[in-house]
Parts: structure tokens; sequence; C-alpha cells
């Protein structure tokens, strides 16, 4: 069995015992150019997969380490330092950021494998090749360097890739809007029967219309009536409709929590371990449709999901998805009569597979007399829609890294 997902790294789960068993040993293979093949267990100990840095070694990069410091040099041509704890790192003098940071533990040294699966073929397209299908990076010899017909990206000049090291410029930003539930999931239910599905339909309907009026946005509804759309489907066709191009998927939602009805306030979630037993109970909530449609739902998704999310610490969305929530819970914050109850984190299905910024966003509790009657307004749907375009185009103001206005990526 294989979990996959689009530049991230992709582990095949090795063994012949149980699901949990085999989640507890990936592997990243390592294939030369001479035939030989290495395998390297994956380590996951501190939420993100790593592999020690003696990988380098077997890749013939020279490896010098001392007081934390990390230095990685290639053929005499290439330079890479970095420092154990810090995810910033230099390549010949350019300034990258890996989503996590290399450690000691054990006497040992270990790495991102992102820094092998990302960075390495990027950056050197002509000697690494990460195939994801298998787990496995194939690694010319680093002696040709640089000469081979080997493509080398360290001739960009350090402003323009410190600015922008992953993304191409694009001209048109592209908004997924997923409002939840729909057809013969209605979703939480609320006073005088007000259902979830068609708060987040209204919400959804008047967000699009406030970002179509942008002439650089291409906005697209995952439904724009009362229709059933599989959760686990929903990422997925964002990402397909966003392709190569720039672009981030928000997911509508109103929460729901009969036995405390007092609960009230807004929230907004992007895809990481659940911490709390409120984050865990919300991520039960919104998976819930998961049910609905048997025929379409592998029952491996479900006992995979955890370990999904581990890999996910490894990808570069998870920042900025942190990111694009808080934007939004300042932007409610300015006309909503709940609490803002903060930026949450959790195992949301319907955000596995948008492969992008993404975010799902509670808008207040139906749950609460009061609040579930002010969510049924006319007036809170305009607000809304008004606060989270706001947040969206305040959010591409950053982002991708190298546009106009953006500049490089500030850590809140």
């Amino acid at each position: 069995m294989t979990v996959r997902f689009a530049l991230g790294v992709c582990l095949v789960l090795v063994g012949s015992a149980s699901g949990i068993e085999a989640q507890a040993a990936p592997r990243l293979g390592l294939e030369r150019e001479d035939g030989s093949t290495l395998s390297f267990t994956v380590g996951l100990d501190r939420g993100y997969a790593v592999v020690p840095l003696s990988v380098l070694d077997e890749l013939g990069w020279s490896v010098a380490e001392e007081d934390g410091s990390i230095v990685l040099s290639a053929a005499d041509e290439i330079t890479v330092s970095m420092r154990t704890m810090s995810p910033y790192f230099r390549w010949d003098g350019v300034v990258l950021q890996m989503t996590d940071p290399p450690y000691r533990a054990g006497g040992r040294t270990y790495v991102p494998v992102q820094f092998l699966t990302d960075f390495l073929p990027r950056r050197l397209p002509g000697l690494y090749e990460f195939d994801g299908e298998r787990s496995v990076l194939r690694a010319g010899d680093v002696s040709l360097l640089p000469g081979g017909g080997l493509m080398l990206l360290s001739d960009r000049t350090v402003e323009e890739e410190a600015i922008a090291p992953v993304f191409p410029v694009h001209d048109v930003r592209v908004v997924i809007i997923d409002p939840g539930h729909g057809g013969a999931d209605p979703g939480a239910l609320g006073p005088d029967g007000i259902r979830e599905k068609d708060v987040a339909l209204q919400i959804g309907l008047r967000l699009a219309e406030e970002l179509r009026g942008q002439p650089d946005l291409e906005v697209h509804l995952i439904r724009d009536d009362d229709s059933f759309v599989d959760v686990w489907e929903r990422g997925q066709i964002a990402t397909d409709l966003k392709g190569e191009r720039p672009g981030v998927f928000v997911s509508i939602h109103a929460n729901s929590f009969p036995a405390r009805s007092a609960a009230r306030g807004f929230e907004t979630y992007f895809l990481s371990d659940a911490r709390t037993e409120h984050e865990r109970r919300v991520s039960a909530i919104e998976n819930a449709p998961i049910t609905m449609s048997p025929d379409f739902a592998d029952s491996d998704q479900l006992a995979d999901l955890d370990f999904i999310l581990r890999d996910l610490k490894n990808y570069e969305h998870a920042h900025w998805s942190a990111d694009l929530a808080g934007l939004i819970q300042d932007e409610l914050e300015d006309f909503h009569p709940g609490p803002d109850r903060g930026v949450k984190q959790g195992v949301l299905a319907v955000l596995t597979n948008a492969l992008m910024p993404s975010v799902l966003v509670e808008v207040g509790y139906l749950s609460n007399p009061n609040e579930g009657r002010v969510l049924a307004e006319t007036s809170f749907h305009e607000a809304s829609a008004e606060a989270i375009g706001d947040a969206v185009l305040t959010f591409f103001e950053r982002y991708p890294p190298g546009t106009a206005t953006g500049g490089a990526r500030e850590d809140r």
C-alpha cells in the first residue's frame, strides 16, 4: 500500500503485518546511477519525516558538522550550510527554508526528508529525481558537477531565489470555495430548522460573487446548489481546478455542540494533528460524511489519515494554511458577535487532498440558540463573505513568494 500526495514526501509502507505495524516503518529508497540501491528508515519521532544526515554521504556529498553547524559540499561546486533547530539554510549563499529543522538525537543528526525529495530535485534536476510512486530518490554521480549537461539553479541571483524559491510567476490565482455538506447531508441543525448546508452555501455564493470582481482571480465553487459531494472528492476537485497555478481552498461550515449550548464563536482550522479534545470532536463531526458514500471511501483511508498528517508536516502548504487561517480569524473578529476561538488544527478529510493552502472555517455555533439565529441572517452571510474575501486578498499579497506586492514570507 502506498500513501501519495503531490510534491510531498510519498512513503511506501513496508512489511506484511497489520497496517499499524506497517506505518511504524516507512522507508525511503535510493537508486544510484550505477544500479546499486539502498533503503533508509524514515524517522517520525518529532512529528515530521527525517532521515539520518549520513544519507548525504551515500549520495557523494561531503558532510562536516561542528557545534550544531552543518556544511554540505559537492564537487567543489556547491556549498550548503544549515544549523540544527533552524529550518533556514543557505545554498551557495541563497537563503531557503525547509518546513522543519534538522536536529540531533541519540548522537546522530537528522535532516528533513524534504531536503532530499524536494530541494535536491528542484535545484539539481539533472542529477536527482524523486519517484513518489515508489518512494525512491534516483541519484546521479555528484562528481559530474558542473559538467555533463546537468541543470543547476545556482546561477539565479540570491535576491530572486530568496524571494521565490519554488513558485513560478502566474498572472492568475485560483480560489476554490467549498460550501460544506449539501444534498442528503444537512450538516448540523440549529434553531427553527436552520441547516448548516444552507448557511455554508449562502456564504459561499456571496464569497464567490465578492471575489469574482477581482481581475486577477479565478473563482470556483465545489457546489453552487443543494447537491452532495463526497468529502474525499472535494479536495481533489480543488487540486484539479488549481492545476499548476497558485491557489487556495476555503471550506465553509458551521459548528455545533448540543451538549453545551452556551458555546459560541468562530474558529478556523488547517490540516494537522488535533491537539485538544475540542479539535478532535470538531474533526470527527466534519469527517462524518465519509460514511455516506461507501462506494468511494476506501477503508484504508481512515486508518492511514493520521500517518498522512505526520507526513504533511513536511509539506510546504501547512505553514501557509496556518497564515490564511489567522487572517480569516482577524477579519471575522471585526463584526462577529461571538468570541474569537482562534486558529485550530485537526485531521480533516476535506482538506487532505487539497494540495494548496487550505482552511476550514467554522463561522459560528448553530447549537447556540442566539448565535444559531444570527447565522441564518442574510446580513451575516454578506458580512462573513466580505471578511473571508478580504482575508484571501490580503493573503495573496504575500503568496506565492515572489509576487510583486508580497516578497518573502514572514513567519507569524
